[in-house]
């Protein structure tokens, strides 16, 4: 399969996964998410790692009044997320779920897709603190192992049973041309993300 669409497919399966088995908090299950991502795109033909580390990304409120970079860091155990890296680009579905636990009505933002050759834009930020390559031993428990190979077994059964290409839950990010594209069309994230990018010392300011 095409790496564009077995990204495209992975996410939608993983999405609706994700929400089926974690209905509570599914917004918060990166390691599943990144699993998920792995194994599917795995089966596609696409070589896939999981990563582990720190991730902000820009978010704005719907108003547009409000913006600033959210996600996850610092964690004292384990890593703050985890995310997925194939044929040189970065994939996450994470930000995407980010307005869920944001202290204002934030934008919606869409998932990642970003070729890592281009350099990361100053609206993502990923800090790498390790890679655990294709086959990991992340899930150490019994019991997070048992709920993992549960959870990939789901996304392997969707998988399966697709036909034709399944919508996505928004749009990609795939590199600043998608991002002007899509504030042309009126994307509140879009055209925050493109204001944030052009501020002076921006760069300086990030976190990592």
């Amino acid at each position: 399969m095409l790496f564009d669409k077995a990204v495209a497919r992975s996410f939608s399966i993983v999405d609706r996964a994700l929400r089926r088995s974690f209905p509570a908090d599914y917004h918060k299950r990166c390691m599943y998410a990144a699993f998920g991502m792995q194994t599917l795109l795995s089966d596609f033909g696409h070589d896939a790692s999981i990563q582990g580390g720190d991730a902000v990304t820009f978010m704005v409120s719907r108003s547009g009044h409000q913006a600033g970079m959210q996600g996850f860091a610092h964690a004292q155990e384990g890593h703050a997320h985890y995310w997925v890296v194939a044929a040189g680009w970065l994939i996450d579905i994470g930000p995407h779920y980010l307005p869920r636990d944001s202290g204002y009505p934030a934008a919606e933002v869409p998932l990642v897709c970003w070729e890592l050759a281009a350099g990361l834009p100053p609206f993502l930020r990923y800090r790498v603190l390790e890679d655990f390559g294709p086959l990991t031993g992340l899930a150490a428990t019994n019991e997070i192992h048992e709920r993992m190979e549960l959870f990939i077994g789901q996304c392997r059964s969707k998988a399966g049973n697709i036909i034709g290409q399944p919508k996505l839950p928004t749009w990609m990010l795939t590199s600043r041309e998608a991002v002007e594209r899509s504030a042309k069309l009126g994307d509140v994230w879009a055209k925050g993300a493109l204001r944030f990018s052009s501020m002076p010392g921006v760069e300086q300011s990030l976190p990592f």
